[in-house]
């Protein structure tokens, strides 16, 4: 009864903002006057409006709009390019056009034209345009409602166009809003939907989840800049979201949070990116059919249920506050020590220098990635541990390697590697491409380029960037020093790139 009585006075106010009735959540009445007052976003509808109603001319002169003449499927499609805004704008071109904008199963608002004239009249007369847009759609249904909001979000008269586009039967619904922190964003009717794919959520907005979730279609979830309100709010949201497929959560706050559990049995796809180093929230993840997964965050406390075995690609980049990056290190040590090993089953990684230096302090050969085919390294590690790299891939075709100054070079300029003598096996048997980036023609650099090329027995292609214009002296004596190297792979391609 409470639910039925919470939808009576949603239609009731969409009633009232439709037809302006006096009252706290609608325009007040004014006089009729021959040509209605238009605020600032309508204003590309007033001077089309005034433009010159025929058809320009072609470059042949006979005077055919041919772009009118396009089918209808074709116009619709073009216009699903625009903004919402400047899609109905074009009503006012031709009687061949004054309806096609009703077609459209996107609707994207924007209320960025009103900044200066933020007020509760323009707030009102903004909600009125949406709402008209999403109950006047010739649609079964909406394919995506956006909006871009830096009004009050908790107003009546904004949450009532997300619940408008609920009713249409949305399947996706992308909001993003300003940067003052809203509590309680979202209305009920988004975590009961029934149609609803795709939810992307954005703004600086302390989420609560209601007790009741359910959204048996949802396979997508992007949830940006929001504060988590407790440590039961994920694990309701998961619970009503059975077929989850890819969840991304940047840049969030879990500051009243002490475990995130982000445990869902479907989930393929993992995006998490934390950049507070300080706060210690346990992270909690059993996802067995996981292929991909991004981590960019602090050394927390992990907890991989189960190992990845299905994890095509990983990205893992650490983040630990300078001053503090020493004792994280050493406190975390055995959580990412058990957080890698979960991963030794994944084919291609990402590896940052933090996530270097806290997953192998001295001593990368701790680990064994037995299907690692491809691996790209960040930022300037010190090449000491390449040895190591090259011996924990047995079965690497692909790596990627940043060269720096502070990589293989001391204060003095000295090298600070050596060269193993026993070649890796992977070099001997399966790496095919090498990609140096950030290259720079330094002596130690030259000695590790010809090592590999002397010992890459199936190597197909070194390619090498940052050398700078082509006509430079650098680049073309860097060439020349290089394509001078011999080569135990007679079928090595030999590749110079700028930036």
């Amino acid at each position: 009864m409470q639910g039925h009585y919470y939808c009576q006075e949603r239609w009731r106010l969409i009633s009232r903002i439709w037809s302006g009735e006096q009252g706290d959540f609608c325009l007040p009445k004014t006089k009729q006057r021959s040509r209605p007052r238009r605020v600032q976003f309508l204003s590309t509808v007033s001077r089309m409006s005034r433009a010159p109603k025929r058809a320009r001319k072609t470059p042949d002169n006979d005077g055919t709009d041919r772009l009118s003449d396009l089918p209808d499927g074709i116009l619709c499609h073009i216009l699903t390019f625009l903004d919402t805004k400047y899609a109905v704008a074009t009503c006012v071109l031709s009687t061949r056009w004054k309806d096609l904008f009703l077609s459209l199963p996107n609707i994207v608002l924007d209320d960025s034209l009103t900044r200066k004239r933020r007020n509760k009249k323009v707030l009102l007369e903004f909600a009125k345009f949406g709402l008209k847009q999403i109950m006047l759609r010739d649609v079964p249904h909406i394919n995506k409602f956006g909006l871009r909001c830096n009004f009050n979000f908790k107003d009546p008269a904004i949450q009532t166009l997300v619940c408008a586009a609920i009713w249409r039967n949305v399947k996706e619904v992308d909001i993003c809003v300003g940067k003052r922190v809203v509590t309680g964003i979202l209305p009920p009717e988004v975590f009961s939907s029934r149609t609803l794919v795709v939810l992307k959520l954005r703004g600086r907005v302390k989420l609560d989840v209601p007790e009741f979730v359910s959204l048996p279609k949802l396979k997508v979830m992007l949830l940006g800049d929001f504060i988590l309100a407790s440590d039961d709010s994920m694990r309701r949201l998961f619970r009503g979201c059975k077929l989850l497929e890819d969840l991304s959560m940047s840049k969030c706050n879990f500051w009243l949070v002490d475990v995130l559990d982000l445990s869902t049995p479907l989930l393929r796809k993992l995006s998490f990116n934390y950049p507070c180093s300080i706060v210690e929230t346990k992270l909690v993840i059993d996802t067995p059919n996981l292929e991909f997964f991004e981590y960019r965050g602090h050394t927390a406390k992990f907890n991989l249920v189960k190992k990845l075995k299905s994890l095509a690609r990983a990205e893992i980049y650490f983040v630990t506050a300078p001053k503090l990056k020493n004792s994280f290190v050493e406190d975390h040590r055995e959580n990412v020590s058990e957080f890698i090993n979960k991963l030794c089953g994944v084919k291609s990684i990402y590896l940052s220098i933090d996530s270097l230096e806290a997953m192998y302090p001295g001593c990368f050969s701790l680990y064994v990635f037995e299907t690692l085919t491809a691996l790209e390294l960040v930022g300037a590690f010190n090449l000491q541990i390449l040895p190591s790299i090259l011996e924990s891939a047995p079965q690497l075709q692909v790596l990627i390697i940043p060269i720096s100054w502070l990589s293989y070079h001391d204060a003095r300029g000295e090298a600070l590697y050596s060269l193993p003598e026993t070649v890796p096996v992977c070099l001997a048997k399966h790496l095919r491409n090498i990609k140096f980036k950030y290259f720079r023609a330094l002596e130690s650099v030259f000695q590790l380029v010809k090592y590999f090329l002397q010992n890459g027995k199936v190597l197909e292609r070194m390619m090498f960037t940052g050398l700078g214009p082509w006509d430079s002296d650098l680049s073309l004596s860097a060439h020349k020093k290089i394509s001078m190297f011999p080569r135990c792979s007679k079928t090595c391609e030999i590749v110079f790139e700028q930036y």
